[in-house]
């Protein structure tokens, strides 16, 4: 199960960077990446392999990448 979580989430970052190649580089957008990328880094530290807390806080950082996307696209005007 956890290789299926960590497999997706690197699945999604590359689908998320091919995206940005087709747009106009945002340095928001950038900033969220990278925000996600660490919020992901830091759930894999704090739990201990796959489990509820693993999955409960990977949900959040893809909830706070989501947050985030909206708010730079708005002021991005993308």
């Amino acid at each position: 199960m956890h290789n299926l979580i960590k497999t997706s989430v690197v699945a999604l970052t590359f689908a998320f960077l091919a995206g940005c190649q087709n747009q106009i580089q945002s340095p928001e957008l950038n900033q969220c990446a990278q925000q996600n990328y660490q919020c992901e880094t830091t759930c894999e530290q704090q739990s201990s392999g796959e489990g509820l807390k693993q999955q409960v806080c990977s949900g959040k950082c893809v909830e706070s990448y989501n947050q985030c996307k909206v708010q730079a696209e708005r002021l991005g005007g993308i």
